[in-house]
């Protein structure tokens, strides 16, 4: 026998389990911060819930190390690599939560797997003193786990004895969990919320047979219609015009709309003045791909999924296309994350998506706006064009170069290993200091368009689009960066229209990105009620008292005049609608379902594009 298969032969591994089930103890505690435990219920709670879900999550090595235990060697090693791994998955799950308040979902797997997603991320350097104590710390534990299970030979727990006590106290903490639902016991029900794949548990028709009153759940949910897609509504009917004007796009990555101020972005607030400049307008989303789709098909972010699935391009460019407009289309980041390529710029030939990597964000924003320039510069006059750029210097980590810089106050770096909630909050303002100069930097590069427009005398005929793809929230309320929330600091962004013709106006109404596509269809001849194509309304006619619908990866957000609602459309355990005023401070969710609830119903039924 080998010395490896006999070093295998001694391990107590019951004991290596307590060891890591203990330690994943440890960092269930991690996700309840800020939950109330000041109850018996809740110290009852608290204690079932981390002793379970701890086990859990080390299940799949315990369950490897069974089934193999007749290959004693494989048996450990396999359980082994398989426990650190799912210690892993709790601690990048428990950063994640508390960075962003979501576990990991589609949306991580789907920034993780595709091409350009891991870039996107944006930090500049990971510490590795930080990295190596955390692979310390978790290679201590387990380290200190084997060696006392050579130690501890002779410790034994009958498997009977743990399969009891775990149904036990599981089927316990479903009781506790399950009564707390039925009275809408919001520490109990946050702390199921709290922890990774955890499974609710609804006991309310048991209780109710019980004689046990049942509060009613206020939360609103919405299910994703299913139905064949059908984009358009209706066929477009396409009166053509004699002279279509050039159209461009200008997008800059987490741009804010406060950002748009004489100190931050003096060019664009002086070009504002002299175009429709709207003041209260909103992306589709907190996130680029809801926000670009609404962007250019003028539907509600919600819908990227079913236009993905169906690989189905916006009609935007079907119209363009009738017209043999030309396309300069550049961008400092990915077309393939988010899967813009499958989806906005499915129709664009593969050669006309020029993508930049290379060199600091900033550098590439430079490079891509001299392209953009030159393309203007060397088209076919005789055909308009199409131009699009986007920026990405105002993505974490908020890149510029030295002659931007107008917050000498700003962090020198980044680093994602070492982030938490609590470790920002001194850096904050460092961080907010490198995203003005970036916007600083950008707003240079967007002057250069507009120069060069001016004094080609384009400016006359083409239509100007510049805004942002989301905002950027700098722990305004609690939460830094973007598809967290839908705060007005992750959802709101600058709107500047240039439309020949037309006389500059300031618009205070709340507008959509879905309303973009209809502002430039009408004016190129589309015949078609806007309905047919979008959900949005014409820039020019701003409505009163408007429904404005946000999308993140698992919710819409329905903002009016009342505040901000949160409705679900994927799994979710919420009891209760998250729900704030129209200046992010929390409100109580049922009452704003009642006041809501007579446009609630229509406006999600509008908001799924079948």
């Amino acid at each position: 026998m080998s010395n490896r298969n006999k070093t295998a032969m001694k391990i107590n591994m019951t004991v290596y389990f307590i060891c890591t089930w203990l330690f994943s103890i440890f960092l269930c505690t991690g996700f309840l911060h800020g939950i109330p435990n000041d109850t018996l219920r809740d110290q009852f709670h608290t204690l079932l819930v981390v002793a379970t879900y701890g086990l859990m999550y080390q299940l799949p090595a315990i369950i490897v190390y069974l089934l193999l235990r007749k290959w004693r060697a494989a048996a450990v090693g396999l359980s082994v690599a398989l426990s650190v791994l799912c210690h892993l998955f709790v601690f990048f799950d428990g950063k994640l939560f508390d960075l962003y308040g979501f576990h990991i979902n589609g949306f991580v797997w789907n920034l993780l797997t595709s091409r350009g997603g891991i870039e996107s991320l944006g930090a500049d350097q990971t510490n590795p003193t930080v990295v190596v104590g955390y692979l310390t710390a978790l290679a201590a534990v387990h380290l200190a786990g084997l060696l006392l299970s050579l130690k501890l030979l002779h410790v034994r727990i009958p498997a009977v004895w743990v399969i009891l006590l775990f149904l036990v106290a599981t089927v316990t903490e479903r009781g506790v969990y399950g009564y707390s639902r039925a009275e809408l016991y919001e520490p109990v029900l946050a702390r199921g919320n709290a922890l990774p794949l955890y499974q609710p548990t609804k006991m309310n028709s048991v209780l109710n047979r019980l004689g046990i009153e049942v509060k009613k759940s206020s939360a609103i949910q919405m299910r994703q219609n299913q139905k064949q897609l059908k984009y358009p509504r209706q066929p477009l009917v396409l009166s053509k015009i004699d002279r279509p004007f050039n159209v461009l796009v200008l997008v800059s990555e987490s741009l804010r709309w406060d950002l748009l101020n004489p100190e931050v972005m003096p060019n664009m607030s002086r070009f504002a003045k002299r175009a429709w400049n709207y003041t209260a307008h909103y992306s589709g989303g907190n996130g680029t791909r809801q926000g670009l789709f609404a962007l250019f098909y003028g539907i509600s972010g919600n819908n990227w999924d079913t236009f993905l699935r169906n690989r189905k391009g916006p009609v935007f460019f079907d119209v363009l296309k009738d017209y043999n407009y030309q396309y300069f289309i550049y961008t400092s980041a990915k077309f393939t994350y988010p899967e813009f390529d499958l989806t906005i710029f499915r129709q664009i030939p593969k050669e006309k998506l020029i993508e930049n990597n290379n060199g600091e964000p900033w550098m590439r924003d430079e490079a891509n706006t001299s392209a953009l320039i030159d393309s203007i510069k060397h088209r076919d006059p005789a055909k308009p064009y199409f131009g699009f750029m986007f920026y990405e210097s105002t993505h974490a980590r908020y890149s510029f170069p030295d002659k931007a810089v107008i917050n000498p106050n700003y962090a020198t770096t980044l680093d994602y290993a070492g982030l938490s909630r609590e470790a920002l909050v001194p850096k904050i303002q460092g961080l907010k200091a490198r995203y003005e100069n970036a916007a600083h930097s950008i707003d240079s590069q967007l002057q250069r368009i507009v120069e060069y427009l001016q004094k080609s005398g384009d400016l006359n005929n083409t239509l100007v689009i510049i805004t942002g793809d989301h905002g950027e929230e700098f722990m305004e309320r609690g939460r830094w960066g973007h598809n967290s929330a839908f705060t007005d600091w992750q959802v709101r962004v600058p709107m500047i229209a240039w439309v020949p013709g037309s006389t500059a106006r300031t618009i205070a109404k709340r507008t959509s990105h879905m309303d973009v596509v209809p502002t430039i269809l009408k004016r190129l001849g589309v015949q078609n009620q806007v309905k047919d194509y979008s959900q949005g309304v014409d820039l020019s006619a701003p409505q009163d008292h408007r429904n404005i619908l946000v999308a993140s990866w698992s919710d819409i957000g329905l903002i009016n005049e009342y505040g901000k609602l949160v409705i679900p459309y994927k799994s979710t355990t919420q009891h209760e609608n998250l729900a704030t005023n129209l200046n992010d401070d929390p409100v109580n969710g049922s009452n704003l379902v009642a006041t809501m609830r007579s446009t609630i119903f229509q406006v999600l039924t509008e908001s799924q594009y079948n």
